[in-house]
């Protein structure tokens, strides 16, 4: 039998992205506000339209996923949610996703930035700091097309890339 030490448990909180029932993205995230664990919802709004109206709706960003913010004592309590299947997972473990990458889509979010997001691979060679605008301080990638700079919000873990416009001066080369 183990030592109890073994079982003590970190209290350090990190991101990560669960993988809900397609179309359940919205209930998994009251279920979890439900349980006091911090989730994000990414949402952009779009126009839908029937065959006798338009409407303004919100859609998940990512379907079908939803990040938590959890340290290990949340850990089970996030699969034992409705409509979770699991953790996306690379070797068998949860892939922590980067507080910074969580922090830059809120902002491009709350803020209505226009962006793009692209789930094939983007390969880009450039890293730099933005050293001026909303964004002051982040470090990323930046992928030039038409003349334009364009940067790069990797998430590995969801396979995608946000893109944002940038003007040249907001950067430097790392």
């Amino acid at each position: 039998m183990a030592e109890p030490s073994a079982y003590i448990i970190n209290s350090q909180y990190k991101w990560y992205a669960v993988y809900t029932r397609l179309n359940h993205e919205k209930a998994v995230e009251l279920s979890l506000l439900e349980k006091g664990i911090e989730d994000y919802l990414p949402k952009k709004k779009i126009l839908k339209t029937w065959s006798d109206r338009k409407k303004w709706i919100e859609e998940p960003l990512f379907r079908p996923y939803v990040f938590v913010n959890i340290s290990n004592k949340e850990y089970f309590k996030v699969l034992q949610t409705p409509s979770v299947k699991n953790y996306i997972c690379f070797e068998g473990k949860a892939a922590q996703i980067q507080d910074n990458q969580i922090e830059l889509l809120k902002r491009i979010i709350s803020e209505k930035f226009d962006f793009e997001i692209y789930y094939n691979p983007i390969y880009s060679t450039q890293k730099v700091k933005i050293i001026q605008g909303p964004f002051l301080g982040h470090t990323g990638e930046v992928e030039k097309n038409n003349g334009k700079s364009r940067f790069l919000i990797k998430i590995d873990q969801l396979n995608c890339s946000i893109i944002i416009d940038i003007d040249q001066k907001c950067i430097v080369p790392l």
